[in-house]
């Protein structure tokens, strides 16, 4: 080694710094510990120094000055080597210390101001559980609406791995504002475990790919109740649905013929529907949280709100609902969201009546904690509301939506078996749960007589050649209009 190698192993170092883009320049610094640097090319020049300063000094110790020589020049190689591989390896670590965690938001805002995220993913991912010290500010930039869009759209889900750290999640610096971030992407991206498991489940495009990651993530947060009401996630949920319906943006569309929206072959409509998407993951962390027993509030009501949004957006015209290109039972997009949110609170409904049913014999349906009261309002909700659509949907919709809820009423009465696979006739305690159906419907419908006649109408076109309903149709009639002599 020669004092030139010093002077080329300096310049070559200030070039990189000097060509290195800021974002990578600041993580040099901040994990590549740059000024290991600065004291090694200091010893690698007094080594060289002292090897060749025209001195005259004898060799330390009695030493041969061939091996001295040698030594000082292995030295001088060795330690510039060595802080080099050291600094990198630093680099590569990644690891956020005390004192590096405090500048971490200088390499945060560069990345957002070149647009360029490889190294903060990079970063990120290699401290998920070493983020719980980000000051708020940090957090702030990291979690901008710019930088996890791209992040995402590059197929890295590391912001909804970072807050599926529940420690992360609890954190004061830490609120509402960076989960609403997060969801709204995840809503409108191609690349979404949100998506994935709601098309993977419900349908809408054909070989949708729901991989490993993209299954643990949903096992860790919306599938999670705690995670899932700690991160108050079903509100940019329900808000994210609800904004897209009230622009109007959607009307044109969605009071059409909707046969590419309710598609099952190929890539359907609904499949980039944020409204759809939205409601059904809603619709699967109810469902994890009912099938875990786990009581706490799900809001079970946003769906009563997407339903309201939904049918106020809805318009009836008979040329698209009578078209024979339309679907019919849900002619239009509107429609069918309409449908689907009847048919997921009577699904759900059944699902917390079968978590109930005890192992014994008989099976007895306990009727305690708050989703079957929280289920029953928001559905008895949604058939008050659809009541008095007119001009909104056709009469033989409105009576279909009403007639579900009062079926299931029924099937709780006198057809067990009917309500889900799993619950038998034997049952006992199921009145309980009809009752409590049968009053929520009441208080929907007290005072409002022209609901009440849409109500009895729809009462009225039942089958009577379904047994369950020919034994309770006299009690029903008999509970919501106080006569069973009207057929």
């Amino acid at each position: 080694m020669t004092l030139e190698a010093l002077l080329t192993f300096a310049g070559i170092l200030v070039g990189v710094l000097a060509i290195a883009r800021p974002v990578q320049r600041h993580s040099l610094f901040l994990f590549g510990s740059v000024w290991r640097l600065v004291p090694a090319i200091f010893i690698f020049f007094f080594l060289i120094f002292c090897r060749d300063a025209p001195f005259g000094m004898s060799s330390p110790f009695g030493w041969p000055l061939p091996t001295v020589l040698f030594g000082l020049t292995v030295g001088a190689f060795l330690i510039p080597v060595l802080a080099a591989v050291w600094s990198w390896a630093s680099w590569h670590r990644a690891k956020l210390t005390d004192r590096r965690i405090k500048h971490i938001e200088n390499l945060f805002q560069a990345a957002l101001r070149e647009r360029e995220f490889d190294e903060v993913e990079r970063i990120v991912r290699k401290n998920l559980r070493n983020f719980n010290r980000l000051p708020a500010s940090a957090v702030s930039v990291l979690f901008d609406r710019a930088m996890v869009t791209a992040l995402v759209d590059s197929h890295s889900l590391v912001h909804l791995e970072l807050l599926s750290n529940m420690s992360f999640l609890r954190l004061e610096t830490v609120g509402f504002a960076e989960v609403d971030t997060v969801v709204r992407v995840l809503l409108r991206s191609e690349v979404s475990p949100l998506r994935s498991a709601v098309l993977k489940r419900y349908g809408g495009q054909e070989h949708i790919k729901y991989t490993e990651e993209e299954q643990d993530l949903m096992e860790k947060t919306f599938e999670k109740p705690a995670w899932y009401t700690l991160a108050g996630a079903h509100y940019p949920l329900v808000i994210s649905a609800v904004e897209g319906l009230r622009t109007g943006k959607l009307d044109d569309d969605y009071n059409d013929v909707g046969r590419d929206y309710e598609a099952d072959q190929g890539i359907s409509r609904r499949s980039h529907c944020p409204v759809y998407l939205a409601e059904k993951t809603e619709v699967i962390a109810i469902e994890c949280a009912i099938e875990k027993k786990v009581e706490a509030d799900l809001y079970v009501s946003d769906l009563w709100d997407i339903f309201r949004a939904v049918l106020e957006r809805s318009r009836f015209k008979e040329t698209i609902w009578e078209s024979p290109l339309s679907h019919p039972e849900f002619p239009t997009p509107y429609a069918y969201l309409l449908y689907e949110i009847n048919f997921d609170l009577r699904r759900l409904s059944a699902s917390t009546v079968l978590a109930s049913i005890s192992n014994t014999q008989p099976p007895r349906a306990e009727l305690k904690g708050r989703f079957p009261g929280d289920l029953a309002q928001t559905w008895s909700f949604c058939v008050w509301n659809i009541s008095g659509s007119k001009g909104q949907v056709s009469p033989d919709f409105r009576k279909y939506a009403i007639k579900q809820y009062l079926l299931f009423i029924l099937e709780l009465g006198w057809g067990p078996s009917e309500v889900g696979a799993g619950i038998e006739n034997s049952t006992v305690g199921l009145d309980a749960w009809r009752d409590l159906f049968l009053r929520e419907l009441q208080h929907r419908f007290a005072g409002d007589p022209s609901g009440k006649e849409v109500l009895k109408e729809a009462l009225e076109s039942l089958d009577e050649g379904k047994r369950y309903v020919s034994d309770g149709l006299d009690w029903l009639k008999e509970k919501l209009f106080g006569s069973s002599s009207t057929r």
